[in-house]
């Protein structure tokens, strides 16, 4: 079959687009490889995480995809990649989150506080991922707690139990009802006395601080002029003692000068001598002694 002129070029062109494409294609993921890291996770359960799921932080913003998923071992290896303008510290954890309730599957990244830190992780890295809680799980936990027992029969005897409860609370509740009043209007007086007390008590203080204001405004140049005076009074005590310690006047020589001193005790002493001889003869005072 000979192809037109037409066909021949049509073809070309899809073929030579198809080329574009796949060149384009490729190039996109070498620049993708490029610009981030990779990273292996490794899960005990993924819960049905698929190739391409978002790989998110904070639950929020995407820093990267699930590129790889295969089985190593016990654990099934999850490749991520991340963008390298997300440098992620040694010690970050991966957990396998829901969008919603029954939303799709995504890796969520937590990043614990931390300062200075120059440990990250570097393409080709391991760590353990946090395995999700399923259904399944959660209905074994729930079939181990019942031990054994029919759910039907071991719910029917909740409901039994809370319905006896119930009925007893209400008979107490009855039978208490009037020491229950007393006590509500009892706690309700009580209340209301310790509501006009406590207004008295602030309207007293009021009072109080209003007259104490008054007080101060009426005494202000009285107690201005006592202070003034107060002050005077301690300057000239000090100046007082100054001149005592100094020795000037009287009584200044008299505490500093010792010899002043033992002349007036020696004085002294013999005045009351003199005294007492005149005491017992008054004529000494008149007469002198032959």
């Amino acid at each position: 079959m000979k192809l037109s002129n037409e066909a021949k070029v049509g073809l070309m062109v899809i073929i030579t687009f198809t080329i574009f494409i796949g060149i384009v294609a490729l190039l996109a993921r070498l620049n993708v490889a490029s610009s981030g890291y990779k990273l292996s996770i490794y899960f005990g359960f993924l819960n049905d995480l698929k190739v391409g799921a978002p790989v998110n932080i904070a639950g929020g913003i995407e820093i990267g995809r699930v590129v790889e998923i295969r089985q190593s071992g016990e654990k099934t290896e999850v490749v991520v990649w991340i963008d390298n303008k997300y440098r992620l510290i040694k010690n970050t954890s991966f957990a396998i989150f829901t969008k919603g309730i029954i939303g799709s599957k995504y890796i969520n990244v937590f990043v614990p506080p931390s300062t200075n830190v120059d440990d990250f992780l570097n393409d080709g890295d391991k760590v353990y991922g946090v395995d999700p809680p399923s259904f399944d799980q959660m209905m074994l936990i729930f079939q181990t707690f019942m031990n054994g027992q029919n759910g039907g029969e071991l719910l029917a005897k909740i409901f039994q139990n809370s319905e006896a409860l119930v009925e007893n609370l209400n008979k107490i509740a009855s039978e208490n009802r009037g020491d229950v009043r007393q006590s509500i209007l009892a706690a309700k007086a009580s209340i209301i006395l310790f509501s006009q007390q406590m207004k008295i008590f602030m309207d007293e203080l009021n009072r109080f601080t209003s007259n104490v204001a008054n007080l101060s405004e009426k005494n202000k140049e009285e107690i201005n002029i006592t202070i003034r005076n107060m002050s005077e009074i301690s300057s000239n005590l000090n100046k007082i003692i100054q001149r005592l310690e100094d020795g000037r006047g009287s009584l200044g020589k008299l505490m500093t000068d010792e010899e002043i001193y033992y002349n007036i005790k020696d004085a002294s002493q013999y005045a009351k001598e003199l005294f007492g001889q005149l005491k017992q003869d008054p004529s000494k005072l008149f007469f002198k002694q032959k």
